[in-house]
């Protein structure tokens, strides 16, 4: 990365404030110091505290300086129309997992009010951003939501979110009832039957799981990601019970897809690295055996925006050399969905 010269640092103090210097190195340009600033100042604006203003404001400075994200800082991240309260040590939801949600939910009908609830299940939720999006873009049909974790700080805070956003009226408080996170290690299947489905009782199936190799986590990700966000929901541990034959990085996905031949849902939704990496889970969909055969036929490929389409050309994958699969969008790729007949 290269330094940035002098003249920058003295235009940011005259043209800003004397905190944007604190910034640039991070932020890189004048404009987006000046926005992160803005942003910070109405945080502390906004707080209470028995420290000077002007200090909590340094303070979060020299935080970003060394690279805290701003979202820990200022302690949100909007999601949609929501609010997503962040915390160190539970995943910030990214723009790119918004997107993909956004599309999901345009494809599933709308049941009548009188029509049992749609059932959905969010594995390896985090901060519960995307149930709580699903039940916000679904209102008013009436849904029956889970999310699962195994980091009791994402169950907590994931809780803490269903609470926020209902007392900011983004929610119904009727989402106090059909919203439930719960901890869970989904690598043990004992978890499966305390949730209540019945096999093809399930409407969909979504999860955003880890899915960064150990090699790219520490060449390829941003530093301020490897320095404060929890690499337990980045890159996948090797389970002691595992038995799978794939990438590493994918390990994941192989489990997921046993839970799909044991619940088997209706749709299912996996965020996924890049398009490599959703060539690898459309082979393991469209080659599994038994339940999974009932998928086959019916899988897409997702780019980060899957809404926004390529001037009405269609993107084609092939797997394997011999299965053709759509790919929809722009951007990377960025989610594999599939559902079955």
């Amino acid at each position: 990365m290269p330094r940035l010269p002098p003249s920058l640092f003295w235009k940011a103090r005259q043209q800003i404030s004397p905190f944007a210097p604190i910034l640039l190195p991070v932020c890189r340009t004048l404009d987006s110091a000046a926005n992160e600033l803005r942003w910070i100042k109405q945080h502390v604006n906004s707080t209470s505290s028995l420290v000077p203003r002007k200090l909590r404001i340094w303070q979060a400075c020299l935080k970003r300086e060394r690279g805290m994200p701003l979202q820990y800082i200022l302690g949100t991240q909007p999601f949609g129309p929501l609010e997503i309260l962040c915390r160190p040590g539970v995943l910030i939801p990214r723009l790119e997992t918004e997107s993909i949600i956004y599309h999901l939910s345009s494809l599933i009908p709308r049941p009548s009010p009188q029509a049992p609830p749609l059932k959905i299940l969010d594995l390896c939720t985090g901060t519960g951003c995307i149930p709580l999006l699903l039940s916000s873009l679904l209102f008013p049909a009436r849904t029956q939501i889970t999310g699962v974790d195994i980091s009791p700080s994402a169950i907590s805070l994931s809780r803490q979110n269903l609470t926020h956003t209902i007392s900011l009226r983004h929610l119904s408080p009727s989402a106090s009832k059909s919203i439930n996170f719960t901890q869970a290690d989904i690598f043990d299947l004992k978890f499966l039957p305390s949730l209540g489905y019945k096999p093809s009782e399930l409407d969909i199936l979504v999860s955003n799981p880890p899915y960064i190799s150990h090699h790219g986590f520490n060449t390829t990700t941003e530093r301020s990601v490897r320095l404060y966000e929890p690499r337990l929901a980045l890159v996948p541990q090797i389970h002691p019970t595992s038995h799978y034959n794939c990438e590493p990085e994918d390990i994941f996905y192989a489990h997921l897809l046993e839970i799909v031949r044991t619940l088997q849902p209706k749709r299912v939704l996996f965020e996924v690295g890049d398009l490599d990496q959703a060539a690898r889970v459309v082979a393991m969909v469209v080659r599994g055996k038994g339940f999974l055969e009932r998928y086959a036929r019916n899988v897409e490929v997702w780019r980060d925006e899957p809404g926004v389409g390529l001037e009405g050309k269609a993107e084609k994958m092939w797997v394997g050399g011999n299965v053709e699969v759509e790919v929809k969008g722009q951007g990377r790729g960025r989610g594999v969905y599939f559902w079955r007949e």
